[in-house]
């Protein structure tokens, strides 16, 4: 990031005391500026129209509607904003929703505060990522997809791809990922790309999207990887 570069940043969470505390917290970065909060769906939306932030952080559910449906509205008006979801749920067809929305990254907000900035800065940078204390979360849904993935296209990827995907949706990078599996930057270039390639995708947002609708009640169809 250019040293000069601050991430314009919009909060909309009905919770004061979350405002709050996230405001304080964003005061003390470098590299973030807190440029408007609401505590409303409707207030939100009409700040992020006006302001065109870099990134919002959303509550997951607001007074007058939810964040996946603030979430899918907010992207259909301002395509370029990156959204990071805000939840106390780790319920895995919450991530599914959130993500299919359009949503780049979900943290649970008892997330240690060297984390949120880390899984901020990796939205606010283009990637997708989900809260570190979540990869358990979609570790085992992984596991527990054998049956609705045996099907389509995700028979198709070896068991190492099948290992890195979680990884992938996360929004690790590549070094990350070679140290987590023990395997060489190479080795885990290859087996992106070979991933890729199977899936019929390109960026690694839709590695996040396409993990969203394998979960339960998303599943993929044969069609999806053509």
């Amino acid at each position: 990031m250019d040293a000069q570069h601050l991430y314009r940043i919009v909060l909309i969470d009905d919770s004061r005391m979350a405002r709050l505390g996230l405001r304080e917290q964003l005061n003390r970065t470098a590299e973030f500026r807190l440029v408007g909060e609401a505590g409303l769906m409707a207030e939100g939306l009409a700040l992020v129209e006006k302001l065109t932030p870099d990134l919002v952080l959303l509550d997951i559910s607001l007074p007058d509607g939810s964040g996946v449906h603030a979430c899918r509205r907010l992207l259909a008006e301002n395509p370029d904003t990156r959204v990071l979801i805000l939840s106390v749920y780790d319920d895995p067809t919450v991530i599914r929703e959130a993500v299919a929305a359009g949503a780049q990254g979900y943290v649970l907000k008892d997330t240690p505060v060297a984390m949120w900035r880390e899984t901020m800065r990796r939205v606010a940078g283009g990637r997708a990522a989900l809260g570190p204390q979540l990869l358990g979360t979609v570790m085992m849904e992984v596991r527990d997809m054998a049956s609705g993935l045996s099907t389509a296209c995700m028979a198709e990827l070896s068991p190492q791809e099948r290992r890195l995907f979680p990884l992938v949706a996360e929004g690790k990078t590549n070094k990350e990922i070679a140290v987590a599996l023990s395997l060489s930057d190479k080795t885990v270039k290859n087996y992106i790309s070979n991933m890729y390639s199977k899936l019929g995708i390109t960026r690694r947002s839709q590695v996040a999207t396409l993990y969203a609708r394998t979960l339960p009640s998303g599943g993929i169809s044969a069609e999806d990887c053509a």
